[in-house]
């Protein structure tokens, strides 16, 4: 039984991280994306695009480390 309960939180771990992935990914596309439109707008390329990348990922990885920090 108790091989069984470990087996199940493995899964449960591994599933948790793999949505915090595809989280991750979303996040920073639709930062990027924002950030890709608005130089389309005011003709900044590229530098609003990496603007938004940065946001997006610096505020995924402060979430990703208060969660692991649970």
């Amino acid at each position: 039984m108790d091989e069984k309960k470990r087996g199940t939180n493995t899964i449960r771990s591994s599933l948790k991280w793999m949505g915090a992935g595809i989280e991750f990914c979303g996040v920073i596309s639709v930062f990027a994306f924002f950030g890709y439109m608005l130089d389309a707008h005011f003709h900044t390329s590229p530098w609003l695009l990496l603007t938004g990348f940065f946001i997006g990922f610096i505020g995924m990885v402060y979430l990703f480390y208060k969660e692991s920090k649970k």
